[in-house]
């Protein structure tokens, strides 16, 4: 099931500006980067912050992502699904951790990303 808080995602349009943003404003480090698609940042005293590429303007503005950790994804949303959440198809974007998502009854979204 899940473990702890692993990080917050955030959506952009311009996805490399807004990493590098981060980093030069912010003192976030990039971790991994996928240019277009995905960036991993961590920051020493902050934690680790995700950025993802807008699919879709709708993606922008809904608000931060919160992610848990889990140590079997398949497992957890099956348990999650079984709870009552309406949960995601297991995924990675290069060579990032699977990762999903799922809905709370309210339709609070949550990710879920495996050790």
């Amino acid at each position: 099931m899940l473990k702890r808080f692993s990080h917050v995602m955030i959506f952009a349009r311009r996805h490399a500006e807004t990493v590098r943003w981060y980093v030069d404003a912010l003192g976030f480090e990039i971790d991994y980067h996928a240019p277009g698609e995905y960036a991993s940042l961590h920051h020493r005293e902050l934690g680790r912050l995700a950025v993802h590429a807008a699919a879709d303007d709708a993606d922008i503005g809904r608000g931060p992502q919160p992610y848990f950790l889990c140590e079997d994804l398949d497992a957890t949303l099956a348990g999650l699904e079984a709870a009552g959440a309406k949960v995601g198809e297991p995924r990675r974007e290069g060579e990032s951790p699977r990762f999903s998502h799922f809905a709370d009854p309210e339709g609070n979204v949550w990710g879920v990303e495996e050790l």
